[in-house]
């Protein structure tokens, strides 16, 4: 009898990933990737800055990816598209590339995804890998026409030098279609996964409300930058309209930004301070999110945000615009309410609603964590990048 040779087990799969928005829900996403993929065998290097530009507090990456023991090189790169320190970085990152051999470069955000394509047009084909790009929202989808032409003219630009997107959302994914970016055959969804084994539970609600003063208030609260991406101006009319509403309402905001004097001053200017705490970043947002009323998100545009995806892990009813990212984690309806971007009126309804029926509020916290329990899973998510790593890898004869 003719012996079978031993099936040959695929050699590791060596990647870089690069980013430089470590902070907030793109800080989680890679590092629940980066543990996930080296648990199934895979050789997993960072390249990033040591501290975010502009962190606002949320500068725990370095040293959380350095204690898990993932090689890490410090690139700086900086948010301006037209940066010194991004070209630097471009030239850097080069010789990287140049210097180790790696099968796929991941590139995550709008920064870190140009720094990283057009460094790796740089090194000698020989030892060029295989492009990916994780987008985590488009910044064309906001802002004037000039930014939004000239982003959208960039992304498609290096869209020709990817060998495959994964979005975070199919929203988003119809979105890199539609707008030229790659085709359809190059793009593959892929959301965000969390562990709501490890959120904070409703026996913790009354402690969290009790430490931060809330008593038994009803707490409208969101954890968002102060960016015109999560449109703080809407949010804030939002909220004085409740509180012209109902005088019992507090409200809540974690988390800083570019527009954090702005936002103090309006809400000042609306009425809302003593009903208003901003609380900065915060590393225990989680249990504040837990224990609150209603989650209130006003973003213009989204990738697929991990702040709507836990809090209905969490069983808190949500409030959202209907945009992508937004529209692929809640169920209208179902599993929370969404309204169109900007519409003060809808939004204010839709918490209102929450506010004034507590029985169809629980009905869809519940309902929001049966659904991440079946959609947003960490394991899917590791395993379907590996499985998108491993079919460009396969490509990559073609490609040259």
């Amino acid at each position: 009898m003719t012996r079978q040779p031993e099936p040959v087990a695929p050699a590791p799969v060596r990647v870089l990933m690069v980013m430089e928005a470590t902070i907030g829900g793109t800080k989680r996403h890679l590092l629940e990737l980066a543990y996930g993929l080296r648990q199934l065998g895979c050789d997993v290097s960072i390249a990033c800055p040591r501290i975010r530009d502009e962190s606002h507090g949320d500068t725990s990456f370095w040293d959380d990816v350095s204690r898990a023991g993932i090689p890490v090189s410090e690139l700086p790169m900086e948010r301006g598209v037209w940066s010194l320190a991004n070209i630097v970085a471009v030239r850097r990152l080069a010789g990287l590339l140049h210097g180790d051999r790696y099968d796929v470069i991941h590139a995550h955000s709008s920064i870190g995804g140009a720094v990283a394509r057009v460094a790796s047009q740089v090194v000698p084909r020989s030892r060029r890998p295989m492009v990916v790009y994780t987008p985590h929202g488009f910044a064309f989808l906001a802002g004037g026409v000039v930014r939004r032409t000239v982003f959208r003219l960039i992304e498609r630009l290096l869209g020709l030098v990817t060998d495959r997107m994964i979005a975070v959302s199919p929203t988003e994914a119809d979105v890199a279609v539609e707008h030229g970016v790659v085709g359809r055959d190059r793009v593959v969804a892929i959301p965000n996964g969390v562990d709501p084994s490890v959120m904070p539970g409703p026996e913790h609600r009354d402690d969290v409300r009790a430490r931060e003063g809330w008593g038994h208030a009803p707490v409208v609260m969101t954890v968002a930058r102060m960016t015109p991406q999560k449109d703080p101006g809407t949010w804030l009319q939002v909220a004085a309209r409740i509180a012209a509403a109902r005088d019992d309402v507090r409200f809540v905001w974690v988390w800083g930004g570019d527009q954090q004097e702005m936002v103090r001053a309006e809400a000042t200017r609306l009425g809302l301070s003593g009903r208003i705490d901003f609380l900065g970043y915060r590393e225990d947002a989680r249990e504040l999110v837990s224990a609150s009323t209603v989650f209130l998100l006003t973003s213009r545009f989204e990738g697929l945000p991990y702040v709507l995806v836990e809090a209905l892990a969490m069983q808190v009813p949500v409030v959202a615009t209907d945009v992508t990212g937004n529209r692929d984690v809640v169920r209208h309806g179902v599993t929370g309410l969404l309204a169109p971007v900007g519409d003060v009126e809808a939004l204010t309804g839709h918490v209102l609603s929450l506010l004034d029926d507590r029985e169809r509020a629980v009905a869809l916290g519940l309902a929001g964590k049966r659904d991440v329990e079946d959609r947003f899973s960490i394991a899917q998510m590791v395993a379907r990048t590996l499985a998108t790593y491993r079919d460009v890898m396969h490509e990559k004869p073609k490609r040259r």
